[in-house]
């Protein structure tokens, strides 16, 4: 007998119960350092931003407002994205959970932006809260004289190099007041603060800062020697603070700004600056935080703002168009549980320095600053991560995968952090396709024609985290990817920055409720821009795990099996009714069929839709099923669509399960207009043997996850066999199907619910919205 239904109501923006922060209020007998105080437009900055960052928040996509984004959940350890956002192997040790510390370390390091070169005037001249930083400032040198004891963390024009602001004081007060904000803690009760400097030096290629390859050998070039004094002096002076008032001490985060020199091509790859800088940072952790700080059981962060000035250095450089020490950087993060890109530097204003025969490679003091802030909210965010211990989120706005859906379409899907896609040329300069371009396996760009370079006709959002790309022509073989903000070769060379030189147009809308508060008092949305990238084109872009099946009908592949068990191999019944370009079929059995080892237990789940009008009357269609030969009443379970042409209402998607006897389960979602039967769907049925249970979403109908229980679910005559587009009854007056499946996936297990969902937001990454 048929039991009621059971609801489960689950948003479809994941989200886990944010890992807490150790944020116990604390006071002290033992006075910190404390600054003077602080001028009315100082104290106006930080309750406006304060006021902005306590306004996060987003509505989920059922309409209910969900929890801060800045709380959003990361993907979980071994969680598989597109595109190899969060790869299994970024999963983290148990072990490297964060745990606060009372006095905490951010070191900024790099070259010459990291050192704050441009950035004069500094702006930040007074701290308000109790960060700290070297007695001869932000940027010490090598001087032993400017290290020897802690002041309040302010920025200031003087010290080692000709650098002003750098963002150190931004980032660690930034800290400070998102945590208030988000937490309700002010800051007087947070228990950590913070101590900032710069290890940075300019002009230096990555191996300066290199350490020695022998993992016992501590020592290094001279850029890692120097680094390693100004590290052991901060400690030491952390540690005796630390002891007057007995407490811990800790390296939270290393933030990297540096690529400049590396982008002349004349020392480095793409692969051997990943490598490098991959390396910098277990070296790092291995040779200066283990040794020097060996109560620290977590790997500090690693956070890196993209190097964009590619182009600056000119058109007969071998970098200009050609990033490729932006890529780098990026496929490190992908490769690493550690290191998280932040965000592209071509969003800030660059220091013109033509009147000193330099290239335009340095930020202003205000975006100095600005990034500063950037560095402080994704800390803020991964700090929820590790102190979860769960794999890092990716806070950057960076695309996942580029799926050709046909031959002049391509979707491309995007980590969105925050908020929806936006294409956005208010802030950053308009840019030649909204900084896309189709380029081939030698990054040369794929014309339309002999005449024209630019094979992309247009570019629109088609739903909160993808684009489509429309072509001019047919995609040739030769394409190979799509590149993001490489540069527009007709601009102008040797400028950076949001208004010329490489960038992209593309962002989200977490500035909607997060504003940066300039020097000048003015509002600037803290959106998250493209990270400069390029992506492979392909079908379908997934790692599968044992027991699951994956079907892609546009590419005309076979269901590749990843059980061992060598029977998924597809047979052809008829001619299939599915291809890209919409041909259709007779009408009957068609489609393909394969021999799988179905277990009492099984999920299904397809793209499907009814793109042809069939009639008049009733027309049914099954995306995919399992059979016991080609007799409808004979089906085992089916996912199907069904509608009558002489009905308003009577569109239906709808799973269908024979059990024992003549017991049916057939359970649709609700009825939907006519004209819907054009849009193409995601459905995902589970069944679950061993609770007895039928589970079912098709969020394109309903939000709800639904779960419905079957007494003889268990003893169900089993198949063996799955049919990919079944078999269509109904029909023109020719005979024509009508079933389009694009996409189907089968498991020889059931699902919990967050796997389902899952699935569905795997499929909105390559398909849109569906």
């Amino acid at each position: 007998m048929k039991q009621p239904w059971i609801f489960k109501r689950v948003s479809l923006n994941l989200r886990r119960a944010d890992g807490s922060l150790d944020l116990r209020p604390w006071r002290s007998d033992v006075s910190a350092a404390r600054a003077t105080e602080p001028d009315s437009a100082r104290r106006q900055f930080l309750r406006n931003s304060a006021t902005a960052a306590g306004g996060l928040g987003l509505a989920s996509m059922t309409g209910t407002v969900g929890l801060s984004w800045l709380f959003s959940s990361p993907a979980k350890a071994g969680t598989l994205v597109p595109g190899g956002m969060f790869p299994e192997a970024n999963a983290i040790a148990a072990a490297e959970t964060i745990i606060r510390s009372r006095r905490e370390l951010i070191m900024f390091h790099g070259q010459s932006n990291a050192v704050g070169t441009g950035g004069r005037p500094a702006l930040t001249l007074q701290q308000i809260y109790a960060n700290v930083t070297f007695n001869g400032g932000v940027r010490p040198g090598t001087d032993a004289t400017a290290m020897t004891g802690l002041v309040p963390l302010v920025e200031y024009d003087g010290g080692h190099g000709t650098g002003g602001e750098v963002g150190t004081n931004a980032c660690a007060d930034g800290l400070v007041e998102y945590t208030a904000a988000l937490t309700g803690v002010p800051a007087a009760s947070q228990y950590s603060r913070y101590s900032a400097f710069t290890s940075a030096e300019g002009g230096r290629p990555i191996g300066y800062f290199a350490s020695f390859l022998d993992d016992s050998n501590l020592g290094g070039y001279q850029g890692w020697d120097n680094s390693a004094l100004r590290l052991k002096a901060m400690l030491g002076l952390m540690r005796a603070e630390g002891q007057k008032d007995g407490s811990n001490i800790g390296w939270l985060a290393t933030t990297w700004q540096q690529g400049e020199a590396d982008s002349t091509g004349l020392s480095e790859t793409r692969a051997s600056y990943k490598t490098k800088l991959t390396a910098l940072e277990r070296a790092h952790w291995l040779k200066l935080c283990q040794v020097n700080l060996p109560e620290q059981s977590w790997r500090p962060l690693w956070l890196i703002g993209q190097v964009t000035s590619h182009n600056s250095y000119g058109a007969t450089s071998p970098a200009f168009c050609n990033p490729f020490i932006a890529l780098a950087q990026r496929d490190a993060c992908l490769a690493s549980p550690y290191l998280r890109m932040v965000n592209p530097q071509y969003m800030f204003d660059y220091a013109d320095e033509a009147a000193a025969d330099q290239p335009m490679l340095h930020l202003t003091n205000e975006s100095h600053r600005w990034q500063g802030r950037y560095f402080a909210r994704a800390l803020y965010q991964l700090i929820q991560d590790r102190s979860a211990g769960v794999a890092l989120r990716n806070p950057a706005l960076d695309v996942a995968a580029a799926v050709k859906v046909n031959a002049r379409t391509i979707n491309l899907a995007f980590n969105v952090p925050a908020g929806v896609l936006t294409l956005d040329t208010s802030w950053v300069a308009a840019t030649r396709n909204y900084g896309l371009d189709v380029r081939d396996a030698n990054n040369k760009i794929v014309p339309a024609s002999p005449t024209d370079n630019n094979l992309i006709a247009a570019v629109k959002v088609i739903s909160r985290d993808t684009l489509q790309v429309t072509l001019k022509a047919d995609l040739p073989d030769t394409a190979a990817k799509i590149s993001l903000g490489w540069g527009d070769p007709s601009e102008p060379a040797s400028i950076a920055g949001r208004k010329g030189g490489p960038r992209t147009n593309i962002r989200d809308s977490a500035g909607d409720t997060d504003l940066y508060i300039a020097s000048t008092g003015k509002t600037r949305p803290m959106h998250n821009y493209a990270l400069v990238a390029d992506v492979a084109l392909s079908w379908v872009n997934r790692v599968q795990p044992t027991g699951e099946w994956h079907f892609n009908g546009n590419a005309r592949s076979d269901v590749v099996d990843q059980s061992g068990s060598g029977r998924a191999a597809l047979t052809l019944i008829g001619r299939p009714s599915f291809t890209a370009s919409g041909t259709q079929s007779a009408n009957g059995t068609q489609g393909f069929q394969t021999d799988i080892d179905e277990t009492a237990s099984i999920t299904f789940a397809a793209i499907f839709c009814s793109p042809y009008a069939v009639g008049p009357g009733s027309n049914a269609g099954r995306a995919i099923s399992t059979f016991q030969g080609f007799s409808p009443r004979q089906t085992g379970l089916a996912l199907q669509h069904s509608y009558d042409t002489g009905v308003a209402n009577s569109e239906l998607t709808s799973f269908r399960l024979a059990l024992t006897g003549s017991q049916k389960a057939v359970t649709s979602g609700p009825s939907e207009s006519l004209d819907t039967r054009y849009k193409p769907r995601f459905a995902i049925v589970s069944v679950d043997a061993v609770s007895g249970s039928v589970r079912f979403l098709c969020p394109a109908y309903e939000d709800n996850l639904r779960e419905q229980r079957y007494p003889g679910l268990a003893t169900r005559p089993l198949n063996g066999k799955v049919l990919i587009n079944a078999w269509k009854d109904g029909g023109d007056a020719t005979g024509q199907g009508a079933v389009l499946t694009r996409y189907a996936a089968v498991w020889n297990r059931a699902l919990s619910f967050e796997e389902m969902l899952a699935e569905y937001e795997y499929a909105r990454g390559l398909f849109g919205s569906v």
